[in-house]
């Protein structure tokens, strides 16, 4: 079956990308040789490791039993975590389907997603206060779409070959805190790609002298990315990024310290 999607970049500005594209009415002026191109946003409280845009095949059909195409997140080999994508999208149907699966592997399904003249797709779910994922769709007139989806459990979540299950690796360390002040959230950063995106180690009150042990799950293609930048930040928000990057996959516990007015860290 012929792809139907093709990324073409990643939106490094979300605001600019959205007043292009939703801030006047008419014909979307990206639109070129029946295709058209879309920005996804997710505000979902989820890392999306996973995006599929796929025409509707047979109404009626189990939308996870049907070719979704390629994932869209892994293949612009960039952002997989977090942030905005542009894709074109062939104008082969007036609707869509539109799956996503967040890190934790929850997946967010919408059936029927209208996407012709549209502008942006803002995904929003929180775990906490809302039972199903939202879908909001922004088109060039100015008419919004709100499309309520399903939330599927891990659990019970299928797997076959139009949906493979990301295969994923574990970080395991610990981190203490021998500084004499208290660090609210500790990440880390690709040391070449910064900007693909933050992943989130610690988020609390890791008060002085403390200790928190770090389990957490990468794509398996992550494993050739041996040099990571950590990042920290305080109760105030102030906040630094080390500049010396270090290898988690050989790490077995970073001590966060203080060298005179300097704060380091130390890799063992």
């Amino acid at each position: 079956m012929k792809k139907h999607l093709i990324v073409i970049l990643i939106i490094l500005s979300i605001a600019s990308a959205v007043l292009a594209g939703c801030g006047s009415e008419g014909e979307d002026t990206r639109q070129y040789v029946d295709t058209i191109g879309v920005v996804f946003t997710n505000n979902a409280d989820d890392i999306i490791n996973e995006l599929y845009v796929f025409p509707i095949a047979i109404v009626g059909t189990n939308i996870l039993e049907q070719d979704m195409g390629p994932d869209l997140i892994k293949n612009t080999s960039s952002t997989r975590r977090i942030g905005s994508f542009g894709v074109t999208i062939e104008l082969q149907n007036t609707s869509y389907n539109v799956m996503a699966r967040g890190r934790q592997q929850d997946i967010f399904v919408f059936a029927g997603v209208p996407l012709t003249n549209v502008c942006e797709a803002v995904l929003s779910f929180n775990r906490e206060v809302d039972a199903n994922p939202t879908l909001t769709i922004h088109h060039r007139s100015g008419d919004t779409n709100v499309i309520v989806g399903e939330h599927i459990h891990p659990g019970d979540a299928p797997n076959h070959t139009h949906m493979p299950m990301s295969r994923t690796e574990t970080v395991r360390f610990n981190i203490r805190n021998s500084t004499e002040g208290s660090i609210y959230f500790i990440s880390m950063r690709e040391a070449d790609q910064p900007r693909r995106g933050e992943v989130e180690l610690f988020v609390g009150n890791l008060s002085p002298n403390a200790l928190t042990s770090v389990t957490y799950r990468l794509p398996e293609e992550d494993m050739e990315v041996t040099e990571w930048l950590l990042h920290i930040q305080a109760p105030d928000g102030t906040s630094m990024t080390f500049n010396e990057p270090f290898n988690p996959w050989e790490t077995e516990q970073i001590e966060i310290l203080m060298d005179g007015d300097e704060i380091v860290y130390i890799v063992s």
